[in-house]
């Protein structure tokens, strides 16, 4: 789910392969639930709020994975494996995916899960009217930009179902990490008939939708602090789901829920970066892997000329950047508990066949580079090709503690080492920040990035000058023709991962946006709770496995 977000989310980036997920069992002998009387209920902290249960129109599917399969799915094991399709073919030239779905499966209303709710569900999301957050994720599956283009109708999509069990796509091209990209809850399928039914309200309360995945949702409403996951009766393999009822609280202000856990009303709680120190050596305190990035976007498409100006010129953009000392954000600001960026690409997502890492290969050039020096000069020529002295303009931010010193720290870099620059701090809460950056209502503004599945191209294909998350404007002939040429072009798999390179080096020399840090997330969990498995891409946390012993 590639998405930005102005919250700061404290996930992770502590991975050691492509697909690595840690499944978050007690210190010492494995405990064993068959063994021991369980406790069926448990409560944890959130970082986030739910917007919607509508996965058409999700912002991304953090604890809300849960609720949703898909064809495939990632196991306990870390592996690939199958889900609502208990098999699939590929054509050999790599175009043609066959999957047989699951004979039995159902929503958690009863009704049936066929091949033609996916077809429903992918139509649905691709249909302009829809105006899915993810519509370019289908990217590559036969008409799919076409159709969401408005250019083509939605019975186009190369998602045909052949019969009830027999789901048959058609890609533009071979797909390197197409099986990874079934995992994904935006790819989960949806019930038409409760879609009809509900209409504009299908996905605003816990009745008003259906769920495919292990839990339902219960005792929510939109961006409420708390709610709780009841287990689904319906799902298709509920003998692996141990617990009946999980109930959630997103709590903003670290310390209140670092006292919930505290006082035994949390079994698990996310730390802030000030908070982690005090535990180290703990044996309840835990680092689970995520790639995220945050960067500064500048609205290249501003009302104000001036601004509009200012940020389509490159050397603004890297004057800004190279005052920016990312070593001291991360020792200063996030007390170590957060990476320096090495690139506009996480760390520890993607490897080669020689294990190389993406994040330890890109070139980055200046893009990450702390010069005050050389950020004087751009700076100089960028405001002479502007024919101005001076520049103003407002920093986005949310009122997220982290996201409010960051900014801070970001004004005071910048307007010390740069003669006539001034920054105001716009600083507002989360959803109003978002939803202002997904309007262009900014001038510049700090967001962030997470990766859907582990490949480079998450980081990557959200700038091409099409997508609708490119919400800087910033655009690129020679970037589009990299990402689309490696996607689009049958090449072996060192020539799509220097297309890649290729195209990284091209988006970090030419400043597209800022890179500040990569997160890395602590947290504690009480040592009677068992198997929750944590994602380092896509849906945060997987509940499935989960259980609490006595």
């Amino acid at each position: 789910m590639s998405q930005v977000s102005s919250r700061l989310r404290r996930l992770a980036v502590v991975a050691t392969s492509a697909t690595l997920m840690l499944t978050l069992a007690a210190c010492g002998k494995k405990s064993d639930a068959s063994h021991q009387d369980l406790v069926r209920t448990t409560n944890l902290s959130s970082n986030f709020s739910v917007s919607t249960l509508d996965i058409s129109k999700s912002r991304g599917f953090y604890q809300t994975g849960n609720l949703f399969d898909t064809l495939l799915t990632v196991d306990k094991h870390h592996k690939v494996v199958a889900a609502l399709a208990t098999k699939h073919t590929v054509s050999k030239d790599g175009k043609t995916y066959t999957f047989t779905i699951r004979k039995g499966a159902t929503f958690s209303n009863g009704d049936p899960i066929n091949a033609q709710s996916f077809v429903y569900s992918w139509q649905r999301s691709l249909k302009p009217a829809t105006k899915s957050m993810f519509p370019y994720i289908f990217k590559g599956i036969k008409n799919a930009m076409a159709i969401n283009a408005g250019k083509l109708p939605a019975s186009k999509l190369g998602a045909v179902a052949k019969d009830a069990q027999t789901l048959v796509i058609t890609l533009d091209h071979p797909i390197a990490y197409f099986d990874k990209l079934m995992t994904y809850q935006a790819f989960s399928p949806q019930d038409k008939k409760l879609v009809d039914k509900y209409g504009k309200a299908y996905g605003t309360a816990p009745d008003k939708v259906v769920y495919s995945g292990p839990f339902k949702m219960s005792k929510w409403e939109p961006e409420s602090k708390n709610w709780t996951f009841v287990k689904n009766d319906k799902y298709w393999d509920k003998d692996q789901v141990k617990l009946t009822k999980i109930n959630l609280f997103y709590e903003p202000i670290p310390q209140t829920s670092l006292n919930l856990y505290q006082a035994k009303k949390l079994d698990f709680t996310i730390l802030s970066s000030n908070q982690y120190k005090n535990f180290k050596g703990d044996k309840r305190l835990f680092a689970g892997p995520y790639s995220y990035m945050n960067y500064i976007l500048y609205n290249q498409n501003s009302k104000d000329a001036t601004l509009k100006r200012a940020f389509n010129n490159v050397n603004i953009r890297k004057a800004i950047s190279l005052t920016l000392d990312r070593k001291q954000i991360v020792k200063d600001l996030f007390s170590g508990s957060a990476l320096q960026p090495t690139g506009m690409v996480t760390n520890y997502l993607s490897y080669n066949a020689k294990n190389e890492d993406f994040g330890k290969l890109q070139d980055a050039g200046e893009s990450v580079t702390h010069n005050p020096s050389i950020a004087k000069t751009y700076w100089k020529k960028g405001l002479a090709q502007l024919n101005v002295k001076t520049l103003k303009f407002s920093l986005l931010t949310s009122t997220d503690d982290a996201s409010s010193k960051l900014a801070e720290l970001v004004k005071a870099s910048a307007e010390k080492q740069l003669s006539g620059l001034t920054i105001s701090l716009q600083t507002v809460p989360d959803q109003i920040a978002y939803q202002r950056s997904t309007n262009g209502q900014y001038d510049a503004y700090i967001g962030g990035r997470g990766a859907d599945i582990a490949d480079p191209i998450e980081f990557l294909k959200p700038m091409l000058s099409s997508n609708p998350q490119n919400y800087g404007g910033w655009k690129n002939k020679q970037y589009d023709k990299l990402i689309n040429d490696s996607t689009t072009d049958n090449l072996s798999a060192t020539g799509r991962w220097n297309k890649l390179l290729q195209a990284e080096k091209l988006l970090a020399d030419d400043q597209a946006e800022t890179p500040l840090y990569q997160n890395y997330n602590y947290y504690l969990k009480d040592t009677k709770l068992h198997g929750m498995v944590h994602n380092s891409v896509g849906a945060q946390w997987i509940y499935k496995y989960m259980y609490m012993t006595k």
